[in-house]
């Protein structure tokens, strides 16, 4: 609602102190003030999985193994805090319908106690910028209704008098100009812009997530941090992610886009430990927690450790894209350890 816009109740002063009265207690225990929230501490229970890349069967389970879900897909795990560390598109047909659960959870989570984190990844953010490489064809069949065909036509001609008033020689082979351009934009590709471009429902949402949480004291994030660089706050971290995303921001200095910035940063999973050791630790010491749990670089196997613990890749290739790798992290007070369906596996943490 614009604030120029007068409400029946904006005259009545009762009426209208008891409607502002119920939106402050919306906001305060709906899931999207819990969205903004960078720290938690005194939390009994984490559970983190890795990349989804669209594949809605891998995520059910795993949903299902850790006890998040009942059989008709609603939170059952009270005040455990879920943790989705981002890359939820692409690869996979079924992101959209993975996004749609995941809102659904974190409403029902909130109404107990439980929140529901879903950590920016590179594929959200590419998304939303247009870089549509590994969008999955079923991606936009998702989308498709009756009104696609006709989106769709128009979006061509509109295109395809772009191309041709930029380069008038195109004209001469327009048949082929359009049924390349078909093929490059099919039925529900508007549909994907229009949900996933910036103020787009999708968009919105992601945008409304952070990129890295504090939980007790561990870091979550989609690559990792480089604790070879300045090292900034996590409020800053997550204001200027969302900020570029917001506004669709193509510059070369991009935190959304840059090898060395939160959502792609592979410095934790493949870097020297004993070279980069005394660095990770600096970076541990300065958010003051003991360790750092990343994705964005499949371990195609088990939770993975590295730094004796300090870094924890949780990035199995959950999705068949990736060989359907089941495993997840799951923190419970100082036990941590790999939830597979063959059972628990305690990590091993250097003491320290």
């Amino acid at each position: 609602m614009r604030v120029t816009e007068h409400p029946r109740w904006f005259f009545s002063v009762t009426s209208a102190v008891r409607t502002i009265a119920a939106t402050i207690l919306l906001v305060l225990i709906s899931p999207n003030s819990l969205l903004a929230q960078a720290h938690w501490t005194d939390l009994e229970r984490i559970v983190a999985i890795g990349d989804l890349h669209g594949d809605y069967t891998q995520y059910q389970t795993l949903l299902k193994l850790n006890e998040i879900i009942d059989d008709q897909g609603h939170w059952q795990a009270g005040r455990t805090h879920l943790v989705q560390l981002g890359d939820v598109p692409d690869r996979g047909a079924d992101s959209l319908q993975i996004i749609r659960h995941l809102m659904q959870l974190q409403k029902e989570a909130s109404r107990v106690g439980g929140v529901v984190h879903t950590l920016i990844g590179n594929h959200e953010a590419m998304n939303i910028l247009g870089d549509l490489r590994y969008v999955h064809p079923g991606e936009y069949a998702a989308l498709v209704t009756r009104k696609s065909a006709r989106l769709q036509k128009n979006y061509l001609a509109k295109v395809l008098a772009y191309r041709i008033k930029n380069d008038p020689t195109l004209v001469e082979n327009q048949d082929g100009l359009m049924t390349q351009l078909a093929q490059q934009y099919p039925p529900g590709f508007v549909e994907h812009r229009v949900l996933w471009q910036p103020g787009g429902e999708i968009a919105k949402w992601v945008t409304g997530n952070p990129a890295v949480i504090r939980i007790n004291r561990t870091l979550f994030c989609h690559g990792g941090i480089n604790p070879h660089a300045e090292l900034l706050p996590i409020e800053d971290l997550n204001s200027s992610i969302r900020a570029t995303l917001s506004k669709a921001d193509h510059a070369p200095e991009n935190p959304a886009t840059r090898e060395d910035g939160v959502l792609w940063y592979r410095g934790l999973a493949t870097e020297d430990e004993v070279t980069s050791l005394p660095a990770v630790e600096t970076m541990l010491s300065f958010y003051d927690v003991d360790r750092i749990v990343i994705a964005h670089t499949p371990t195609r196997g088990d939770i993975v450790t590295r730094f004796g613990g300090r870094v924890i890749m949780a990035d199995t290739g959950i999705s068949a894209f990736y060989g359907g790798h089941v495993a997840n992290l799951v923190i419970e007070g100082s036990t941590l350890y790999s939830q597979t369906p063959a059972g628990r596996k305690s990590l091993t943490i250097e003491v320290r």
